[in-house]
């Protein structure tokens, strides 16, 4: 029985990604921190697309958690693993909180990096896909979340590097990008926890950005276009209802 493996599952783009797999018939294995909300998932998408649902509960910011979940999981026939979890900070960089910003990164950067090497390792020579879930922040500096913005470019280009050298090793697991531009989910309320910067100045930032906020449901259809294709990064308009398929963004040397 194949799988899709989606990180971060919980709410927001992670749970969106869950129910469109569901739909298109996939089988899913959903991780998260929050129980309820994954097993309430579980039950709504066993029930309405007659799929198969894993559930495990695990805070993928902690390094020993990452290694115990793979270890549990690796053995299943994994199609698709989809690199979701994340969250950001929205700080100036010398106002942020340091164990927050470690959490982040320990979840953004090292267990992306640890869940891409362990699955790329078992699958090189396998037809499955590894997706990794980026920002246009990781494109673009944002100068709200500097730090949230570097950690999205690491992201970007290791995963376009690892794809670029898979290719170049003619292997058979395919390393894709997905890059989202600002969506309407829990993001900015933990993103702005234990931020200082001024609450006026939040609140007009996110009045301007819900005129161009993406649902997590549009997300996910972009997101299965790029399952759906050949190319390597999938990047989101910012300002439109676009979005782009590519094969390249940063130069290779």
């Amino acid at each position: 029985m194949k799988y899709v493996l989606i990180t971060g599952a919980s709410s927001g783009i992670g749970k969106a990604l869950a129910e469109k797999f569901a739909k298109q018939n996939h089988n899913l294995i959903i991780v998260a921190r929050r129980d309820k909300l994954l097993n309430d998932l579980k039950k709504e998408l066993e029930i309405k697309y007659k799929i198969r649902v894993l559930v495990y509960v695990y805070d993928l910011s902690i390094y020993e958690n990452v290694i115990k979940f793979y270890d549990q999981i690796k053995n299943f026939d994994i199609e698709v693993f989809i690199n979701n979890a994340g969250f950001g900070d929205r700080n100036d960089p010398w106002d942020s909180d340091l164990y927050k910003i470690k959490k982040m990164i320990d979840l953004n950067i090292t267990a992306l990096t640890i869940f891409s090497i362990l699955f790329i390792k078992d699958n090189l020579n396998k037809d499955v896909q590894l997706i990794n879930v980026s920002s246009t922040a990781g494109y673009k500096i944002w100068l709200g979340g500097i730090i949230y913005s570097a950690s999205k470019f690491y992201v970007s280009v290791f995963g376009e590097g690892i794809a670029k050298l898979i290719l170049e090793k003619k292997a058979k697991l395919k390393m894709k990008i997905l890059a989202p531009s600002s969506t309407k989910t829990e993001f900015v309320t933990r993103s702005v926890v234990k931020s200082k910067v001024d609450q006026k100045i939040l609140k007009e930032s996110e009045a301007k950005r819900s005129f161009y906020q993406k649902s997590p449901q549009l997300l996910a259809e972009y997101a299965y276009k790029l399952y759906q294709s050949d190319k390597i990064i999938g990047i989101v308009d910012s300002f439109k209802d676009k979005f782009y398929l590519e094969d390249n963004y940063f130069e290779i040397m």
